[in-house]
């Protein structure tokens, strides 16, 4: 297990690994609001929330174009943070890399529920893959 140090913003994080390196880790299959985004903020929060300062396992089967592991990151309870970050309106499904169902039933949940992001007066529709085109 991993020690959470840093959330850098809803879907990045920095870990500790077990020869005191620092690791930078990016959420597989999800994408959180950017930081200048509205919800940016709550949605960092959130994930401060579920895993800050906490020990976590990884699972990283490859690496971005920055050099980020992509990882799905799992709770000692066996709880999937990123699919988390999904039900409770911290992010989106990133549907040009994931390819399953339970995350995109994830968001139906939270976008039916009108929980985080889809709930804010602050918030305006825009997923973060087209913020970013701008």
């Amino acid at each position: 297990m991993l020690l959470v140090i840093s959330i850098i913003d809803g879907d990045t994080v920095k870990v500790l690994n077990h020869q005191n390196e620092q690791l930078k880790i990016r959420l597989a299959s999800i994408d959180a609001p950017e930081r200048k985004q509205p919800y940016g903020a709550k949605s960092k929060q959130l994930l401060a929330s579920l895993i800050g300062n906490k020990r976590v396992t990884l699972s990283c089967p490859k690496k971005d174009r920055y050099k980020r592991l992509i990882c799905t990151i799992t709770l000692p309870s066996g709880k999937d943070v990123n699919r988390e970050m999904v039900i409770n309106g911290g992010a989106w499904v990133y549907r040009k890399y994931y390819k399953g169902v339970d995350y995109i039933n994830a968001e139906k949940y939270a976008r039916f529920n009108k929980l985080g992001l889809w709930d804010t007066s602050e918030y305006k529709a825009i997923p973060p893959w087209e913020w970013r085109r701008n």
